[in-house]
């Protein structure tokens, strides 16, 4: 027999049977190299898959490492400027401090030397009168100034007594010269708050005096509501007619030495927003141009401590006293 190695195998003439085993055994070597192709194929299929799918989570790594390198850039660059800004604004309140109290002794001087004039002409012209009121009105506007200054830079502690708001709306409004062309309606319902008086005052005045600076000589309105938001925050609305804040400025009414007005100092409302911060309350505003400007300013109705006593939780009411809130209360 020839071997199937041999040369001469296939030159041999084979019997059927031959023919018949060496067709089987081509076969089934076919089925198997055939196996072990599409098992080869299938195992190339999966390390693609997982190649791919290694790929697309080095990719979405790639572009988390990304986006947080661009928001620590982001962060390093805002704080970086913060810090900047607050060192410059450090200086400029020390410079600040420093002149609004130097200015306040004469201002004070002028206006009592300006009430001594008044007392002594019992039979005052209406021209002396007219000039002596404008001196007045000169005078609380340079003493309010100077009152914007001290506010925003002295770090007077919040002394809180509870007080209706109605009375303080009352008295922030004897403090405002009024035009004869501006409306104030104040609300008729009433809420008691613990507060600091002369700070919230300082708050409502701001806030009055912006409002009729805003409409300037114009007719117009400003509406005072308040409104029992929840059991232990009372909201108040300051709404004005006027002329609207742009939204390409709005978010900037905060910010220090920020102003639209030729007069002013750029320091009553972030003096407002850091008053009422410090009695734990948040401001807000919403404006439409040419139709006006609403403050939402919410204040707490209660104390710190009468709002922690009455969970009765002796653990919080302990984490409370021994926590920085409650020392600053103190």
């Amino acid at each position: 027999m020839v071997p199937e190695n041999s040369p001469y195998f296939f030159m041999r003439e084979f019997s059927n049977e031959e023919l018949s085993k060496l067709l089987v055994t081509k076969v089934e070597q076919l089925k198997k190299e055939k196996a072990q192709t599409q098992e080869l194929n299938e195992r190339l299929e999966e390390h693609l898959a997982e190649l791919e799918e290694t790929t697309c989570k080095l990719e979405e790594t790639q572009e988390e490492l990304e986006k947080e390198r661009d928001n620590l850039e982001r962060q390093v660059k805002l704080k970086t400027e913060q810090l900047l800004k607050a060192e410059k604004l450090t200086a400029i309140g020390e410079m600040s401090a420093r002149i609004a109290h130097d200015i306040r002794n004469p201002l004070s001087t002028i206006k009592n030397s300006v009430e001594i004039i008044k007392s002594n002409q019992n039979n005052m012209d209406a021209k002396t009168k007219i000039q002596l009121d404008r001196i007045d009105r000169a005078l609380f506007s340079m003493s309010h100034q100077v009152g914007d200054v001290l506010d925003y830079v002295k770090e007077a502690p919040i002394s809180k007594k509870r007080k209706k708001l109605s009375s303080l709306l009352q008295d922030s409004m004897k403090k405002v010269a009024i035009p004869k062309n501006i409306k104030v309606t104040l609300p008729k319902n009433d809420v008691v708050i613990p507060c600091d008086f002369e700070r919230i005052e300082v708050v409502f005045v701001n806030l009055i005096m912006n409002a009729i600076q805003a409409m300037e000589f114009k007719k117009g309105e400003i509406i005072i509501s308040i409104t029992q938001e929840s059991p232990n925050i009372v909201l108040i609305t300051v709404k004005d007619n006027g002329p609207g804040i742009p939204k390409t400025l709005i978010h900037k009414i905060f910010d220090p030495m920020f102003t639209t007005r030729q007069i002013g100092t750029g320091l009553g409302l972030p003096s407002c927003k850091n008053i009422i911060e410090k009695h734990n309350g948040s401001i807000d505003v919403v404006s439409t141009v040419g139709k006006g400007t609403t403050f939402l300013i919410r204040l707490p109705t209660v104390t710190e401590w009468e709002s922690i006593s009455k969970i009765g939780d002796k653990e919080k009411l302990t984490d409370f006293i021994t926590s920085k809130a409650y020392l600053k209360v103190i």
